[in-house]
């Protein structure tokens, strides 16, 4: 085979082999359900650039985020935190304290 067959049949080989990676479904990465989902006014701990972050849900109106409100932190000013609100995924929070339902 002459190296230019040779390169030829290479290169064929590494576009079928990524055509068929692409085609492969890939698991769907599961749903959060309702019920953990945080809601307005829930307080969520979440990790962001290695730093254990606290926060009040001020929106759940995204379908897969919520956004949060940091300054409730005693230690808000010390973390040198470059906003105050940031966005966070679902699964990527855990909820510390439930708003309470009003009536």
């Amino acid at each position: 085979m002459s190296d230019e067959n040779m390169k030829d049949s290479i290169i064929d080989a590494a576009f079928t082999k990524k055509n068929e990676e692409e085609n492969v479904e890939q698991p769907e990465k599961p749903e959060v359900s309702e019920e953990n989902k945080a809601k307005l006014g829930d307080v969520v701990t979440f990790q962001r650039d290695g730093k254990d972050l606290k926060g009040e849900v001020t929106s759940d109106k995204l379908e897969n985020s919520v956004v949060v409100d940091m300054t409730i932190m005693e230690d808000f000013k010390e973390k040198d935190l470059d906003f105050e609100k940031t966005v966070v995924r679902h699964g990527k929070y855990t909820i510390q304290e439930r708003a309470e339902e009003s009536e």
